[in-house]
């Protein structure tokens, strides 16, 4: 499927799931995520921890993948909703190591470090209720890329600077899969998505491969 098919009929989900709410009892809960990216075809990236403390890295203490949104579940008949959701996201990962040299040419220690996206993420899900409480699904979904910020090297000294890059496509379709705990008033929702293209643009993806993968930890609470 083409990019610009996918996402049309991803809109066309969340058209259908606007309508469905104005005549159905929707619930809508805000919600605080965090997140795991985890690299595929990529094994020279590694996972960053959402919250951690290490003495041995650059900073010592270790924030990752944070997000803040709205979901919203609309019945449709027994046991199954439909569930939308759109956040604001935080992803990070340690990324690829860079070799350092001194002025004289000489490899130094490789340089790692972690980077992030900020990017706003969009999912269309079909539920299935087990029991009153607890569900699964799947659907479409799609991450629109907003920056990548990148910690660089200071050559001169030990210390180091946030750089942007633009080698990610701006719009990535994924595949997502949910599993929900939603009760009264709050919602437990872990989601995984899959990337189903190259992250990588067309003059690096000839010869790189990157593919978007990321495991979110969602916490809702009910709006009405």
């Amino acid at each position: 499927m083409k990019l610009r098919n996918y996402y049309i009929l991803l809109l066309l989900l969340f058209i259908s799931f606007k309508s469905f709410s104005q005549t159905s009892a929707t619930e809508y809960f805000i919600t605080v995520n965090g997140n795991l990216y985890i690299p595929i075809k990529n094994p020279a990236k590694g996972i960053y921890p959402i919250l951690w403390y290490d003495k041995e890295t650059n900073p010592k203490l270790l924030i990752g993948g944070l997000g803040v949104g709205l979901s919203a579940f609309r019945p449709l008949e027994n046991k199954v909703s439909l569930k939308g959701g759109v956040n604001i996201s935080k992803h990070t990962y340690w990324d690829e190591p860079i070799q350092l040299v001194d002025a004289g040419g000489n490899n130094m220690q490789l340089f790692v470090a972690g980077s992030s996206d900020l990017a706003v993420g969009i999912t269309a899900t079909a539920h299935y209720f087990l029991t009153e409480k607890i569900s699964f699904g799947t659907g479409l979904g799609g991450q629109i890329l907003l920056a990548t910020l990148s910690r660089l090297a200071e050559f001169n000294d030990s210390r180091s600077s946030i750089g942007v890059h633009h080698y990610y496509k701006r719009l990535m379709p994924t595949l997502p899969f949910e599993v929900s705990f939603k009760a009264k008033k709050t919602l437990f929702n872990i989601r995984y998505e899959y990337g189903l293209l190259n992250r990588y643009k067309k003059d690096i993806a000839a010869y790189k491969k990157d593919k978007f993968s990321l495991l979110s930890f969602e916490v809702g609470l009910k709006l009405n």
